[in-house]
């Protein structure tokens, strides 16, 4: 897709939207929120399409800063971008799209947009598990099947049943929050104890969450301590008829071992937004499953949250070229800065 607009601003800088601004919806909303970025240069919107990364290296040559929320920033792209100075992610998984080491090693800060939708992923994570607690998506299937299966399709009430957030960060809490106003009892486990929170969740040891949890609910982040954080022997832990839901990172979860847990009934269902290899992930496995309940990294998908994700964008640069860098996920980039404050 050719340019879709563009502002000039003050000096040479240029800034670069891969793709992201589809978010904000009309041009005179997205001219509004571009607006502060044009004291520090100009900026380049295009709307990208997975087929046209063959363009990316035309788009982004030259730029001062690059804006993505789907594109990726490999070693070699990176490297033959020589006027980069900062990467700023629309999301939270910066890792999955921009090689965070090959950054650093060029003096290049990659930033991330946090705590934009922790309301939307949460109210998507209980909407899973409503959904494979009541057999909401199977009885859809049913019925458009033209079967009448009311007598099979016996769920379970969620009042009274224990619920563990591995996770009590801010999507966490607010898990917490609308799972505790259902009449759940809410537990949770968090390498750091939230005492603030412990009127509304329980803090649980890593394996007592599982064992006695009758619902897992995960909110972590990725980092290599939570690759395949849940696998074999964590489903292993959870009671007969467990319900287990991602709403995090497909990476933490072992989807060959949950596999094994959904077959076998240990467990009574799943719910998961997030899977390894997006945006084309290996789903042969789970697509044949009744009891697994499926979306496609929509959790963060709401008005609110998509507007709110590419202001905290926008605000990441407009800070950066102010002298006060924020959201920086990679702040050892700080030693090889390309641009430190006071460069033209």
């Amino acid at each position: 897709m050719p340019l879709a607009g563009e502002g000039v601003g003050k000096g040479n800088r240029l800034f670069v939207f891969l793709d992201g601004l589809e978010f904000i919806g009309g041009e005179t909303a997205y001219r509004e929120v571009l607006a502060p970025l044009l004291a520090h240069g100009s900026y380049r919107y295009y709307k990208n399409r997975i087929e046209e990364r063959d363009l990316l290296l035309e788009r982004i040559s030259i730029a001062h800063a690059v804006f993505l929320d789907w594109s990726r920033l490999t070693p070699e792209v990176l490297r033959r971008c020589q006027n980069l100075e900062i990467v700023s992610y629309i999301g939270v998984g910066a890792a999955n799209f921009v090689d965070l080491e090959e950054a650093t090693r060029l003096g290049i800060a990659v930033t991330n947009t946090p705590d934009y939708g922790n309301r939307s992923v949460a109210e998507h994570a209980l909407g899973l598990l409503l959904a494979v607690a009541r057999h909401i998506a199977r009885g859809d299937r049913d019925l458009r099947r033209g079967e009448w299966t009311s007598w099979s399709r016996e769920g379970i009430q969620l009042k009274g049943r224990r619920i563990g957030l591995l996770g009590l960060g801010a999507v966490g809490g607010e898990m917490a929050r609308l799972c505790q106003s259902l009449g759940m009892r809410v537990f949770y486990h968090d390498p750091r104890r939230r005492p603030q929170m412990e009127k509304v969740a329980t803090y649980l040891s890593f394996d007592e969450l599982f064992k006695s949890c009758e619902i897992v609910s995960l909110h972590v982040p990725l980092t290599p301590e939570t690759v395949n954080l849940v696998g074999k022997r964590e489903l292993e832990l959870m009671p007969e008829g467990a319900i287990l839901i991602n709403t995090s990172r497909g990476e933490v979860l072992d989807l060959k071992a949950l596999v094994v847990a959904l077959k076998s009934g240990k467990l009574r269902g799943a719910g998961l937004d997030n899977f390894p290899g997006e945006p084309t992930p290996d789903l042969s496995e789970l697509v044949g499953l009744e009891n697994v309940v499926m979306t496609p990294h929509i959790a963060f998908n709401t008005r609110e949250a998509k507007d709110r994700m590419t202001e905290i964008a926008v605000e990441n640069v407009v800070s950066f070229y102010g002298g006060n860098p924020k959201n920086v996920m990679n702040p050892e980039y700080a030693t090889r800065a390309r641009y430190r404050l006071g460069d033209t």
